[in-house]
């Protein structure tokens, strides 16, 4: 098992409880190519202030969304296996920039996800994970 992950300044848990717990997950099945590339759509307008896009899982379809005030706004769908309860959760896009340049834009891989305010966990059929915690929304 390899596992990767940017560097981040600060007192670091215990990696085992960082890893979530899989018995409540909901599993999308997704392919890395088609994400990345809304992903990219959707960043086009954030800076350094605003690096949260809205991750929002619904009826057949994720959608991206991010804004600024000074540069605007952008929404991005792309199709996926989804029909659940709706679920939003704002992620850093770079993280998620991260595990998809490492990958083949044709490799599978699962989304796993309890809520909005729980880590995702990505996963390749090969043994590659990737947990993303989501940033705090705005009040």
């Amino acid at each position: 098992c390899v596992i990767y992950s940017r560097l981040v300044e600060g007192r670091y848990p215990n990696w085992r409880q960082v890893l979530p717990r899989r018995d409540q997950a909901i599993q999308i099945d997704m392919i890395v190519g088609p994400l990345f590339a809304a992903l990219r759509q959707a960043a086009i307008v954030t800076d350094h202030d605003s690096r949260g896009i809205d991750f929002t899982f619904a009826d057949g379809t994720l959608k991206l969304e991010a804004s600024t005030a000074t540069i605007g706004s952008s929404q991005v769908e792309i199709p996926i296996a989804y029909d659940s309860a709706p679920i939003t959760m704002k992620m850093d896009h770079r993280f998620v920039a991260d595990f998809c340049k490492v990958l083949d834009p044709e490799t599978s891989f699962l989304f796993e996800l309890e809520n909005e305010n729980s880590p995702a966990l990505l996963s390749t059929p090969d043994g590659y994970a990737y947990v993303i915690m989501p940033m705090a929304k705005e009040r």
